[in-house]
């Protein structure tokens, strides 16, 4: 693969083709990689030279960096954070940009009165709050536009990406209080049972924005011509087992009103796992989760059931190096696992749920790990939860 980083001043009220808003191109960057995670925003690091011309053309929050690879872009962002590094000999230059799902959880709801859906499409929520993460007001008014402007549109699609042209069907209620986090509302709204995986894809280069692509039933498609066997298309690997990762037992709190005095309101769920000891010897294990922005009993047990769906199984997580020239699956996809070695007789179909590039400095390889199965917590995503745990226990 070839890879190029170009830089790119951001635009608002206009559409941003590429081809318009190019300052320049990073041609020295070394320790380049490229995350891209199910549902989480898409992540580019890399160092350069403190010093050089290419350090003064990026600079924080108002500049954009493109990925491409092989002539194809594959992330759009802005710049996010920097560290400077500086010694007597050295001044290295760190930066991170993040694509657009992540500035969508720095949007909130501003609003004084609760954002309330009623049995609508989990597709038109998605759409409505993106319109609303572009066109913020103050609580009491004062618009914030263009800077509240946004290169995204909402995008509805098919398991192998292709546009899907009707509603998903899935009806919901929800309740978004203010101070709500946008992006942390459709991700959450993604996780309910039948509910949809979310990403955005660039497409600065062709239509000027990018998409916050929906997809249902979920994203990827079966893929068993495409086996990670651990000797041939995978050269090393790391599992690992978390008993954090695993619940048989869920137990989520929503909105009661506010009313003091009156009972939680409720749902749980369990699997037989939890109390099946003469089986599976294994024993309880409990999760516990808010979910503030909802007041219906069917929709918070829609929640609970979901989370079980995800947690409910002891699923090892598997990093792969793959092998140099080995074909890379989509996110999503599922696909054949074989690993044999020493205690491991791994033979499974697993999903892909992370995959990471890292372009060679020196060559024009570029090392790639893909993660199957569960991944763990990242940093902010664990923010995130106890941001919202707090966000619940402060209204109630």
């Amino acid at each position: 693969m070839t890879w190029r980083l170009t830089v790119h001043q951001r635009q608002f009220g206009t559409t941003a083709y590429a081809r318009h808003t190019g300052i320049g191109e990073i041609t020295d960057a070394r320790s380049r990689r490229l995350e891209l995670t199910l549902n989480q925003p898409a992540k580019l690091t890399f160092t350069v030279d403190g010093r050089s011309p290419s350090a003064t053309a990026v600079q924080e929050l108002t500049t954009e960096m493109m990925a491409w690879s092989d002539g194809k872009l594959v992330f759009r962002g802005p710049v996010t954070a920097s560290e400077d590094v500086v010694s007597e000999q050295s001044h290295a230059l760190n930066i991170t940009a993040v694509d657009y799902l992540g500035i969508l959880i720095r949007r909130y709801l501003t609003a004084k009165t609760d954002l309330v859906y009623t049995q609508q499409d989990q597709d038109i929520i998605v759409a409505d709050l993106l319109a609303r993460a572009k066109t913020v007001a103050s609580a009491g008014g004062t618009s914030f536009a263009p800077g509240s402007q946004l290169p995204l549109a909402a995008l509805t699609v098919n398991p192998d990406g292709t546009f899907r042209s009707t509603y998903s069907g899935q009806l919901r209620d929800r309740t978004y209080q203010g101070g709500a986090s946008i992006g942390d509302a459709i991700t959450s709204l993604a996780g309910v049972i039948n509910g949809f995986d979310v990403d955005v894809r660039p497409a600065a280069d062709t239509d000027g924005t990018d998409y916050l692509q929906v997809w249902f039933g979920a994203r990827g498609i079966a893929r068993p011509d495409l086996p990670l066997a651990y000797g041939t298309t995978v050269n090393s690997f790391t599992r690992s087992v978390q008993s954090t990762a695993y619940s048989n037992y869920v137990r989520v709190i929503g909105d009661n009103g506010g009313t003091e005095g009156a009972p939680q309101l409720v749902a749980d769920q369990w699997n037989a796992d939890a109390n099946d000891v003469g089986r599976i010897p294994v024993g309880l294990w409990m999760e516990s989760d808010n979910e503030s922005d909802v007041k219906i009993q069917s929709t918070l047990q829609a929640k609970a059931d979901g989370n079980l769906a995800t947690s409910g199984v002891l699923v090892p997580t598997y990093s792969l190096v793959l092998a140099p020239g080995a074909a890379v699956p989509n996110l999503g996809d599922t696909v054949p696992l074989i690993l044999r070695t020493g205690r491991l007789d791994v033979s499974a179909t697993v999903r892909v749920m992370a995959i990471s590039y890292a372009p060679n400095d020196d060559t024009d390889d570029t090392d790639v790990e893909i993660t199957v199965g569960r991944p763990a917590k990242d940093l902010s995503a664990l923010f995130r939860d106890i941001r919202r745990d707090v966000d619940a226990l402060a209204r109630r």
